[in-house]
């Protein structure tokens, strides 16, 4: 794109307002995806098994050389006697025709008052499930709803100790989607005991509150995953803005953290952007630059299929032209992913990021997946309790930042997220560091 043609799609959009070019701006958890205003509410082989008893799974040795072991199936869904619906809280069935994996998953239909589906399983007796030192993942399709929530609720060892971990997401309506859950709230966590889990929960809800349609989802193929001995955050920016350079770039050099930038690439050497010297001071300097394919004022689910590719191939082929190891990770525009986007987004992307209001678990399994990023320039004490969730139970929380000065996040509360996080035992990670490190199976 020429210099003047950039400068015309700068103007289109409104310069002034550089946060929302790729349309990402919005508060943690309740705005909608575009930012206009709030909703209504708020690689190891593993067997299966039917009985959510643990399997063995392959070790994997990582950068350091130390031994992770693999995913491993907690809950296959393939029996589904020991699971139940709430009373007046939907159906559970099993489904044949939609499964992830083995012959069968289970498939929830939410009550017509509540238009919540919720299951459980509580048959442990005296044998409680041991989640400790572990993380869940599982496979979730929602056929209902473009925009739905996930949590499954570890009751830890009762209903006084509850370890919710929810996940929203914007599509994919009707695609399996990998849901690597992590920790968002927890009742009591000083008395917490994952070691003796008596009952596991899975609720699923439209994201608005005022839809009259019943939820209708599949869940499967219920993981666990050995979690690392430290959590993570990943602190990630949009757009290529100066101020990534000028103001984040130079605090966090001083705590020797690096980041991640989602880079419009388009809109590199203009005016308030990146220039390619800061980027590759940046990426010396251990960070990221990433693709964000530049949808401009559209969201990429709008858009032809063969449209949406060319911009992800566009995107990612400038970062690759020019050497920046970021190619292969992308973050999606506008938070929205459609069907066609997350199929594309699985072809030409090692790894996709949009918005879900939660930590991950780590190790994350890419397949299938969209790691969940927050956004961390909105309210300080959600960014600060959730990078508390991501340290205690070892997790990665993914904060999301846009302009900062000016405009946006104000310098000082920006140094207090990098000081909170330096007195967490968390360590900060980029993509390509996590891969390193083992922790992308």
């Amino acid at each position: 794109m020429r210099r003047q043609t950039r400068r015309t799609f700068l103007t289109t959009v409104g310069a002034a307002g550089t946060a929302g070019l790729a349309g990402c701006t919005g508060v943690f958890g309740e705005k909608k995806p575009d930012g206009k205003g709030t909703t209504s509410t708020t690689p190891g082989k593993e067997k299966t098994t039917s009985g959510g008893e643990e399997t063995t799974a392959k070790e994997t040795t990582t950068e350091d050389g130390s031994q992770n072991s693999g995913p491993t199936v907690f809950d296959s869904f393939e029996k589904l006697g020991q699971w139940h619906a709430v009373e007046q809280e939907g159906t559970l069935k099993k489904s044949t025709k939609e499964k992830y994996q083995g012959s069968q998953s289970a498939h929830i239909i939410g009550s017509k008052k509540t238009k919540e589906g919720k299951i459980f399983r509580a048959n442990f007796g005296s044998k409680p499930a041991d989640m400790g030192g572990k993380n869940l993942s599982l496979a979730f399709k929602c056929t209902s709803h473009s925009f739905a929530k996930i949590a499954v609720q570890l009751y830890a060892p009762d209903q006084g100790h509850i370890v919710e971990m929810k996940r929203t997401l914007y599509g994919p309506k009707g695609k399996w989607v990998r849901v690597n859950l992590g920790v968002t709230s927890a009742q009591r966590q000083k008395s917490v005991d994952l070691s003796t889990v008596y009952e596991i929960h899975i609720v699923g809800r439209p994201v608005d509150g005022n839809s009259s349609k019943p939820v209708e989802f599949y869940v499967d193929d219920l993981k666990t995953v050995p979690a690392p001995k430290q959590g993570m955050v990943m602190l990630t920016f949009d757009d290529g803005l100066k101020s990534h350079y000028t103001k984040a770039y130079k605090k966090m050099k001083k705590y020797g953290f690096p980041g991640v930038d989602a880079i419009i690439t388009e809109a590199v050497y203009d005016d308030g952007f990146l220039t390619q010297s800061q980027m590759r001071e940046m990426t010396q300097n251990g960070w990221d630059m990433i693709a964000h394919p530049n949808a401009q004022a559209r969201s990429m689910n709008k858009m032809p299929r063969k449209e949406q590719e060319k911009l992800m191939k566009q995107s990612k082929g400038w970062l690759k032209q020019y050497g920046y190891e970021g190619h292969k990770y992308m973050a999606v525009p506008k938070n929205i992913v459609g069907p066609n986007t997350f199929e594309l987004a699985q072809k030409h992307f090692d790894l996709t990021m949009s918005f879900g209001a939660s930590p991950n678990a780590l190790p994350a399994i890419k397949k299938d997946t969209i790691l969940s990023r927050m956004y961390g320039d909105e309210n300080l004490a959600t960014t600060k309790r959730m990078i508390d969730y991501a340290a205690r139970y070892k997790q990665l929380a993914i904060p999301l930042f846009h302009e900062i000065g000016g405009k946006g996040m104000p310098e000082k509360d920006f140094e207090k997220v990098l000081k909170y996080i330096k007195k967490n035992n968390v360590k900060v990670v980029t993509p390509s560091s996590l891969e390193k490190q083992g922790l992308l199976i």
